[in-house]
């Protein structure tokens, strides 16, 4: 099997991996389902404004043209878990990836994030980020 069909073959994978209908992913670039089939079989192949897209919500771009996943390299150092969950993070869409985080800071209730808003974290020992940094010491 040759570059040319790998490279459809991740690009499938990866767009399997994030969830996405081919109808779905293809709009997210302007093109049609038919048109991301035939980047999918290798008959053609998506141009650099569309692979930019697809990297702003989760495709790994690197893993899609060389078949080596860009996430691991960047990773190594950490522990087994952390390393997992940093991967399944990146590997998210950007909305699911803000709506978790924002979940997270927010000890677990949904919060609706607006541009421009800071995020405060409180409690013993956290810090708080975004705006003015006060720290009492008890």
């Amino acid at each position: 099997m040759g570059n040319k069909e790998l490279i459809g073959i991740r690009l499938k994978e990866e767009r399997e991996r994030l969830g996405y209908s081919q109808s779905a992913f293809a709009a997210l670039v302007g093109v049609t389902r038919k048109t991301l089939f035939g980047y999918e079989s290798a008959e053609r192949f998506p141009a650099g404004d569309a692979l930019a897209a697809w990297f702003d919500e989760g495709l790994d771009v690197t893993y899609v043209l060389s078949g080596e996943r860009s996430n691991r390299a960047s990773t190594h150092h950490l522990p087994a878990d952390e390393q997992l969950l940093l991967e399944t993070y990146r590997g998210m869409p950007a909305k699911a990836r803000k709506e978790l985080l924002a979940g997270m800071l927010m000890g677990g209730k949904r919060a609706k994030i607006k541009p421009g808003d800071g995020v405060s974290v409180s409690g013993n020992n956290n810090r708080t980020a975004g705006g003015t940094y006060h720290e009492n010491k008890e």
